[in-house]
């Protein structure tokens, strides 16, 4: 298992620069590594410009490097009690590209598929730049593939390390190339058939992974290995195959500055560590993303995001870019070395925690729903356990389906199963339909009609969702799904239809079209027993539009169902809580963070990192509470009992604090 505290340190060197490695001082290495307290380290054995740092007979050692840089690194981390994992480069290789067009994934057309296409237009031909992030994907259907195995094999011959770190696996990237076309014809699959070309994807990309791994743990059996991008969402393609069961750890790459900001770990986190897996959250030094030299994020940034990993029970990794002469940047280790200084103080308190809620999430696997169904839990500090591997779905007072969600058969009798034991669901949107026969959705009391045939909508709320703070019709950036109440079934809001879809025959005004004074013959939300149906995607568009009604209504409806929270605590809205089990030390763990991000052009900064006094928080967990103490502080907190909860206070927090709840 990797350490708490690792280095992903990048070094993509060009056959331009000279003198590569010429600067690398072995004990300034130590001495930077260990004055920022790091545990692990991923070194570079090649790079996406196809070069390698050692002595290669299989593959092409930089033709400016004059000494086995890799073996010299390893053996530095060595010395020192360091954990080394070599890095590997595939789905990206400059050279190799070049020089064998024929291992190059392409486009239907037969053109490249290339990461980084030119969005700068005219001024950047003028100037002939080339954009950022621009290089050829490989296919692993060619001969490639047995280069990166002898070169692997290679590796595990000269080096005894820790594991190994493979990068850029997209099996959203459908690959027409010559040979997967001539394997695809002779498995009878149409290129016409995107399904089915993505399972073929998958299914060479996965051979691919099985036979690293297997040869790697023939010579290292104990060795970590992972396969950068197969657990990224990217359209949920890596989910759907799976593509991530040849990791022996998850690592979860993210860049919360510039790649979708800072509450996609939450989800990604939960989910795997329910999968049964350790994981590794990675973020970058940098202030914006990989291959930035000379680019920082202020050292408190660096602490809220070390905190934030421990606190959904990760280990942390940062990414640093050596420079070519291989010297390594003491600012950088001084930044890093203040937010691992901390992460020592608290990491015992988020490894080997899983989490834990009566309020289970689905995972439908759509980026803008899953992320803006989490969005406004964690906004308003309701904590969640993603419910997809659970066997058991009667441990949960509620499950929530968001609008993309698509269940198994079984998946749906387990749910069906729930709700006769007396469970409540929220669901929304089309996910309805998994619930659907024969046009009725019994459990949920209503008759499915269709989509929508208007462009947006209006919701007016009944007085069963008060308090809000529009009591007047309010816009749906997307329309309902249509539906009519049954049986007992009671409508909590209607919808308001507009005049007219905008277009260029027909508009109102500069937007939307306004709604009709009569209410439409289907609803917005409807309860039926313990089961509510949301008629629009609230999720996707709290996303993309965040308007606070939206996450409001959520609430309103949420809190109809759901009486019996493990926690209670009321803070702003960028603050976050995290609950975590750590039962071989008999402890719950309550994590608490608190920092709001800025947004400055294409980034997202934390900055202001302002005290919290008097957080009252109220908890009413599994089992008997004995002692709850506050964290880094080491301070016993005075339990007070009010009905079926008990309270702490935290006295005051800047940043991040746990609570541990000892129990007998």
């Amino acid at each position: 298992m990797a350490s708490t505290r690792q280095i992903h340190l990048d070094f993509h060197c060009s056959e331009y620069i000279t003198d590569i490695g010429k600067r690398f001082d072995k004990k300034d290495f130590q001495k930077r590594l260990l004055e920022a307290k790091v545990t692990s380290i991923n070194l570079f054995a090649k790079c996406h410009h196809s070069w390698s740092y050692y002595p290669t007979k299989i593959g092409q050692i930089h033709p400016h490097l004059n000494f086995d840089l890799l073996g010299a690194q390893i053996k530095a981390c060595k010395e020192k009690g360091i954990k080394a994992f070599i890095y590997f480069t595939v789905g990206w290789s400059a050279n190799d590209a070049e020089n064998h067009p024929e291992w190059c994934a392409r486009n239907k057309d037969g053109s490249f598929i290339i990461n980084g296409e030119d969005t700068q237009g005219s001024e950047c031909d003028k100037r002939k730049a080339l954009p950022f992030f621009y290089w050829k994907f490989m296919c692993l259907n060619t001969s490639y593939h047995d280069l990166i195995y002898m070169q692997i094999k290679e590796l595990c011959e000269r080096y005894k390390v820790d594991g190994f770190w493979f990068d850029i696996y997209q099996v959203h990237r459908l690959c027409y190339c010559e040979r997967c076309k001539a394997a695809m014809a002779s498995l009878k699959i149409k290129v016409e058939d995107t399904n089915a070309v993505e399972a073929f994807n998958a299914s060479q990309m996965k051979r691919h992974c099985k036979e690293l791994r297997s040869l790697i743990h023939q010579k290292m059996p104990e060795a970590d290995v992972f396969f950068n991008g197969t657990t990224a969402l990217d359209k949920g393609a890596n989910f759907r195959h799976r593509m991530y069961e040849n990791n022996t750890l998850q690592d979860l790459e993210d860049l919360p500055t510039t790649w979708g900001g800072y509450d996609k770990l939450p989800m990604q986190a939960k989910f795997f560590l329910n999968a049964g897996y350790a994981i590794t959250a990675m973020s970058g030094k940098f202030h914006t993303e990989w291959g930035e030299f000379g680019g920082f994020k202020h050292p408190d940034a660096l602490k809220y995001e070390a905190a934030a990993m421990i606190a959904t029970g990760a280990n942390c990794n940062f990414g640093d870019q050596l420079h070519p002469l291989g010297f390594i940047d003491a600012s950088t280790y001084e930044n890093i070395g203040y937010a691992f200084d901390y992460v020592e103080q608290i990491e015992a308190y988020g490894m080997g925690g899983k989490p834990i809620s009566r309020l289970g999430l689905w995972r439908s696997f759509d980026q803008d729903a899953d992320e803006g169904m989490s969005k406004m839990l964690l906004e308003k500090q309701v904590d969640f356990d993603v419910a997809n591997f659970s066997e058991d779905f009667n441990k949960y007072e509620v499950l929530i389906f968001p609008s993309k969600s698509k269940l198994s058969n079984s998946e749906i009798l387990q749910v069906e199963d729930f709700i006769q034991q007396g469970g409540s669901v929220i669901t929304f949107g089309e996910s309805v339909l998994n619930f659907v026969q024969d046009d009725i959705a019994k459990d949920f009391g209503l008759e499915y009609l269709g989509d929508s045939v208007f462009d947006c909508d209006y919701t007016l709320l009944k007085e069963d969702l008060y308090p809000v703070f529009v009591k007047t019709p309010f816009l749906n950036y997307q329309p309902a799904t249509q539906v009519r109440p049954v049986g007992e079934a009671k409508i909590l809001a209607d919808v308001f239809e507009p005049y007219f879809n905008r277009t260029s025959e027909q508009y109102c005004s500069h937007q939307k079209t306004p709604f009709k004074e009569t209410k439409a013959d289907y609803p917005a939300i409807v309860q039926c027993g313990k089961c509510i149906y949301i008629a629009h995607a609230l999720d996707t568009m709290y996303h993309r539009n965040g308007a606070r009604i939206h996450r409001d209504l959520f609430h309103s409806c949420l809190n109809l169902q759901y009486k019996n929270p493990m926690l209670k605590v009321d803070l702003p809205s960028a603050a976050r809580i995290n609950l975590l089990h750590q039962s071989n030390e008999n402890r719950y763990v309550m994590h608490l963070l608190y920092g709001s991000p800025i947004r400055r052009g294409m980034s997202s900064v934390i900055e202001d990192l302002v005290p919290l006094k008097n957080t009252t928080v109220a908890f009413q967990l599994p089992k008997s509470i004995k002692s709850v103490t506050l964290i880094p502080d080491q301070q016993n907190l005075q339990i007070t009992k009010k009905g079926s909860y008990a309270f702490v206070t935290i006295p005051e927090f800047k940043t991040h604090c746990a609570l541990l709840f000892h129990y007998f």
